[in-house]
């Protein structure tokens, strides 16, 4: 009786300490645990902080280079523009100085011989000058540009301009207001009634699209050798 009490007791005593020896292990585990969870959201919440700082950098560097690319844009919208007011005004100025193929409403005009007197360099001259009185704005005889330096001159049986010989029927072209032009050309005592007296041959149409060419671009019309800019 004595042993089993002994025995019994002694299974008791194993019993309590596995059963301590257990939870003490179980107790242990729950605190790495914690502990590791615990460093896990403070290495979580730590990286997160991190993240976000990134994201504000991030953010705001692409501000930046936004920024940058705005300003480059606005740049170069304005050194397009600047390029292409620069363009226009080339342009323009070429077609001031007849350098450039033109087209617009006008008169053409075809004069011509048709009795004993014949079509003279002064006849020519004399027409050019009351068109160019209406504000014509481009002229051309026989497609040669008459421009600033253009010479209207007499050479035996033709007529020189711009260095080239020219026979009739001569074709004057003329782009401006035709019925302002046509009025000019038909006051009495004017450039056509003088033709009527000469017995000259002549036509004149009025024309939406008169094309006048550009004077030859290769220095023997337009002289600028000579010259030099003054600038201040």
């Amino acid at each position: 009786m004595k042993a089993f009490k002994t025995m019994a007791l002694t299974l008791v005593c194993l019993l309590l300490g596995i059963a301590i020896a257990w939870q003490y292990s179980s107790v242990n585990e729950n605190l790495v645990l914690a502990q590791y969870e615990k460093k896990n959201l403070s290495q979580l919440v730590e990286e997160l902080l991190m993240e976000r700082n990134n994201n504000e950098n991030l953010r705001a560097r692409i501000e930046e280079l936004q920024q940058e690319v705005d300003a480059l844009k606005n740049d170069e919208n304005m050194d397009m523009k600047y390029v292409e007011d620069l363009k226009k005004s080339v342009l323009m100025a070429r077609v001031m100085a007849g350098l450039e193929t033109v087209k617009g409403t006008g008169l053409v005009i075809t004069v011509e011989s048709g009795g004993q007197i014949k079509v003279k360099a002064s006849h020519i001259q004399e027409l050019l000058n009351e068109l160019k009185a209406s504000d014509v704005q481009a002229l051309s005889v026989n497609d040669e540009r008459i421009v600033a330096t253009s010479e209207v001159r007499e050479a035996g049986d033709y007529i020189m301009i711009n260095g080239r010989q020219l026979v009739p029927p001569y074709t004057i072209k003329a782009i401006g207001d035709p019925d302002r032009m046509e009025r000019s050309l038909r006051l009495m005592g004017g450039v056509l009634a003088k033709y009527q007296v000469y017995e000259f041959n002549v036509t004149l149409e009025k024309s939406d699209n008169v094309v006048i060419p550009a004077v030859r671009d290769d220095g023997t019309v337009i002289r600028t050798d000579k010259l030099t800019p003054v600038t201040q």
